[in-house]
C-alpha cells in the first residue's frame, strides 16, 4: 500500500495488493470467515501455487536427465552389439 498524496489519508493500492485484498474481502464473504482467517487461506493457496510450480520444474528437469539417460544408453548398446559382432568374426 503506498500513500496516494502526501497531504493525504488517501492510499491507492498495486494491481497485486488490490488483487489479494479482492480475494480477502470475497473470502470472508463467501465463507464466513474472519480477516486473520481468509488471509491465512491466501496464504496458503500462494503455498500451493509455488509447490506446483516447482513440482513442474522439477518434472521438467527429470525429463532432461531421462532422455539424456536413454540417449547414452543406446550408445552404450550400439557400443557393446559391435563389439560382439567383432568378437564373434574374430572366433570364426
Amino acid at each position: 500500500m503506498m500513500p496516494g498524496h502526501p497531504s493525504s489519508d488517501n492510499y491507492w493500492y498495486g494491481p497485486y495488493e488490490g488483487y489479494e485484498l479482492r480475494c480477502q474481502r470475497r473470502i470472508q464473504k463467501d465463507l464466513g470467515v474472519d480477516e486473520a482467517a481468509a488471509g491465512t487461506l491466501l496464504r496458503l493457496r500462494r503455498q500451493v501455487i509455488e509447490l506446483q510450480s516447482h513440482i513442474r520444474q522439477l518434472e521438467a528437469e527429470l525429463a532432461v536427465q531421462y532422455d539424456s539417460q536413454q540417449l547414452r544408453l543406446a550408445g552404450y548398446r550400439k557400443i557393446y552389439y559391435d563389439a560382439t559382432w567383432v568378437e564373434l568374426e574374430s572366433q570364426e
